[in-house]
């Protein structure tokens, strides 16, 4: 009687066993398939922001970079334009050695009725995606032009011990309901972004 009370005592402490293994396993198997899920959406969120940049910025110290975009493609379209471009701390060929902050503007004359969305490290198309400039102060130059300046409130800092890269995507909308608007008629609209870094102290 002993006996088969001990082979019934050793049966189910190895059926125990097998099953707290098996639950084991079936909790392991299920963070590695989140694991993998959150890894390729990271991936794929990166190939997007990578993709299609029109220019590519480098800071290294204390600059004022200044671009402008190509103002002769901006006609009346339901479709709004993107343009991308980033901003690196480093490139093939040099890297920097002092953290640097940038701070971001952008600056557009006054002849189209556009309006302008920038977005940092995310697409326009992202959940939850927020433009980081708000609405335009009006500005009069030293010549009397005016102008729109959309200027972002946040420095940005790239620390020289990691290559860092930001991704922008500018969004400008231009309706097409203006293309029956003769006052637009042969109106360039420039746009020209700023980037003016400092070293961090």
């Amino acid at each position: 009687m002993n006996q088969t009370k001990t082979r019934r005592i050793s049966y189910f402490s190895e059926k125990g066993r097998f099953l707290l293994f098996a639950l084991f396993l079936i909790f392991v198997l299920f963070v590695a398939y989140y694991l993998f899920q959150m890894a390729y959406a990271r991936y794929e969120m990166n190939a997007s922001l990578v993709a299609n940049i029109d220019k590519a910025l480098y800071i290294f110290d204390t600059d004022e970079i200044r671009f402008n975009l190509d103002p002769d493609g901006i006609i009346p379209s339901n479709e709004p334009y993107t343009y991308r471009f980033s901003v690196a701390n480093f490139n093939e060929s040099n890297d920097s050695d002092v953290d640097i902050s940038y701070h971001v503007t952008i600056r557009t004359t006054t002849n189209l009725p556009l309006t302008i969305q920038l977005y940092r490290n995310q697409l326009p198309t992202d959940s939850g995606a927020v433009s980081i400039i708000g609405s335009a102060q009006d500005v009069q130059d030293e010549d009397g032009a005016w102008y729109h300046v959309y200027d972002v409130a946040t420095d940005y800092e790239m620390y020289y011990a990691n290559e860092t890269t930001d991704y922008y995507t500018l969004v400008i909308n231009f309706p097409a309901i203006y293309a029956a608007d003769m006052t637009y008629v042969n109106s360039i609209e420039n746009i020209e972004v700023t980037l003016n870094s400092e070293q961090m102290i």
